[in-house]
C-alpha cells in the first residue's frame, strides 16, 4: 500500500467513525468518551487508550483486527467505504474529501 493509499484510507476511516457516531448519538465524542464507549464493548480483546482513541478518530491511526471487528458490531461501520479502491480523479473531489 502506498503512503498516498494508506493516508486515504486513515481519512476514510476517520470520517466513517464521525459520521456513524454522529448518526448513532447524536454529536461527537472526544478521545476520552470514545475509549470509554469502546471499552465497555471490548470483550475478548483489549482495551484502547484515549491517545488511541484520538488517532483513530483523528486519522493518524488504524485498529488492528480484533479492534476493528468490534467497532464494525458496535457502530455499523462500513467497511466497503474505508477500502473502496477509487481514488478521487478531480480537484473539487479531492477537496471534498479533505474537508
Amino acid at each position: 500500500m502506498t503512503t498516498e493509499n494508506r493516508d486515504l484510507v486513515l481519512l476514510r476511516f476517520s470520517r466513517q467513525l464521525d459520521k456513524v457516531i454522529l448518526r448513532k448519538y447524536g454529536k461527537k465524542f472526544s478521545g476520552a468518551s470514545f475509549a470509554d464507549q469502546y471499552n465497555l464493548r471490548a470483550s475478548g480483546t483489549t482495551t484502547i487508550s484515549r491517545q488511541t482513541a484520538l488517532r483513530w478518530l483523528s486519522g493518524k491511526g488504524f485498529p488492528d483486527p480484533g479492534r476493528l471487528y468490534i467497532l464494525v458490531k458496535w457502530l455499523n461501520l462500513d467497511l466497503d467505504a474505508v477500502f473502496r479502491s477509487q481514488k478521487p480523479k478531480t480537484s473539487a473531489q479531492k477537496f471534498m474529501l479533505s474537508n
